[in-house]
């Protein structure tokens, strides 16, 4: 960090990849402090890529999600897919995978009803994407279905389960 004597954009990365290593670790509480470092000098720096700002609030806000502070991680979920949306026209994986991570939080916080909307979202998104995984697809239907499941309707929750097991069969 002493190479540079303002915030840089390789500051910012390398305190990321630092910061998803303590994740990998299973230390949660210094990977936070760690993304919200790279936060700070990312919003600093005039010439940092948008879509890196956004991993950066995706990967912090997934660690509030994993940590259990939820509250803390729907705002940087919704500024993820806000700037993802802003820097995509067209269907993109990257708007999906923002919107499946705040989909998450939301299951989280077992408000299925908002939970449910943007999982669809991201299916169909994922849908219309020639570069998305199938194991991408079939996680969105497996969550989709459950929450689904968790508000007691069985009937939309089995055909997607059904689906997600099947694509999952596939490979």
């Amino acid at each position: 960090r002493s190479c540079h004597s303002s915030p840089h954009q390789d500051v910012a990365l390398a305190i990321r990849h630092l910061a998803s290593s303590y994740k990998s670790m299973g230390q949660i509480e210094k990977s936070i402090e760690l993304y919200q470092e790279a936060l700070e000098i990312q919003r600093k720096c005039s010439d940092v890529p948008l879509q890196s700002v956004s991993a950066t609030l995706m990967n912090l806000g997934c660690c509030y999600r994993d940590s259990g502070n939820l509250k803390e991680s729907v705002p940087l979920l919704e500024e993820a897919v806000a700037i993802e949306r802003s820097c995509h026209s067209s269907p993109h994986q990257d708007v999906a995978l923002a919107i499946h991570h705040l989909a998450s939080s939301y299951q989280s916080m077992e408000q299925m009803e908002k939970s449910i909307e943007l999982y669809q979202e991201a299916l169909e998104i994922k849908r219309k994407c020639s570069d998305v995984t199938l194991q991408s697809v079939s996680t969105t239907l497996m969550n989709l279905g459950c929450c689904y499941r968790d508000s007691g309707k069985l009937q939309e929750s089995v055909p997607l389960l059904e689906e997600a097991v099947a694509i999952r069969r596939s490979y």
